[in-house]
């Protein structure tokens, strides 16, 4: 993995590239989630480094595979999925990211910094990641695992602007990310406030309990042949 003088070379720090294909992360695979708090006017750069971060990923012992880089909406979180090869492609990647971000303080890109492990546990419909969409993508830390996507949302009978929803289990079973696509922001609130979503998931005010809106920025799909995660 390459030392942050090196990823300069690739991005300045407010330089990002947006794009890339839509890309679906696969059932039973395993992803890092890592979620980067930052001030409003740093979140370019911040984007711009995860950017780098991932492609690095890629192209390393980490043997990263499909992944997206996603800006929340507030501009004060710079979110990454990113598939590797269980618990040891997860240590090679929070190794590597924790060496970038010991030596990235002084340039304050970030306020805090946290690394997951998380399982594709379940998907329903359209569950892709698309860069060129204007849907709403929605992510939710739930501080308790929850049923299958499909099994919540026909239960919670969710609005016709709803597209899909892939849920992840953390690795030690006890929380649940859910990350939904809506095609507007208020069907999600309609459907979260309902009774049928606030029994499965909690209140939306629940100790434990977040959510918030972003968007893709970038994707990044998997290089070479038969290097599957």
């Amino acid at each position: 993995m390459s030392r942050p003088h090196e990823d300069r070379e690739r991005h300045t720090l407010v330089d990002h590239r947006p794009g890339g294909a839509p890309i679906t992360f696969p059932a039973r695979g395993w992803l890092v989630l890592g979620i980067a708090r930052v001030k409003a006017d740093r979140s370019d750069a911040c984007i711009a480094a995860y950017e780098t971060l991932v492609e690095k990923a890629q192209t390393s012992n980490v043997h990263a595979g499909p992944a997206v880089v996603f800006a929340a909406r507030d501009g004060r979180r710079v979110v990454t999925l990113v598939g590797v090869r269980g618990h040891d492609g997860f240590r090679h990647l929070a190794a590597a990211w924790d060496d970038h971000h010991r030596f990235d303080q002084h340039r304050a890109i970030s306020e805090s910094v946290s690394l997951g492990l998380y399982e594709v546990a379940s998907s329903i419909a359209a569950a892709d990641v698309d860069p060129a969409s204007h849907d709403a993508y929605l992510f939710e830390h739930i501080e308790r695992p929850v049923r299958s996507a499909g099994e919540l949302f026909a239960s919670a009978s969710p609005p016709a602007d709803f597209r899909g929803a892939t849920i992840l289990r953390a690795d030690d079973g006890d929380a649940t990310v859910l990350l939904s696509r809506f095609a507007h922001i208020a069907a999600y609130e309609t459907f979260r406030i309902g009774r049928e979503a606030t029994n499965a998931l909690g209140a939306t005010d629940a100790s434990g309990s977040s959510s918030f809106q972003v968007r893709p920025t970038r994707t990044f799909e998997i290089l070479g042949a038969g290097r599957g995660i």
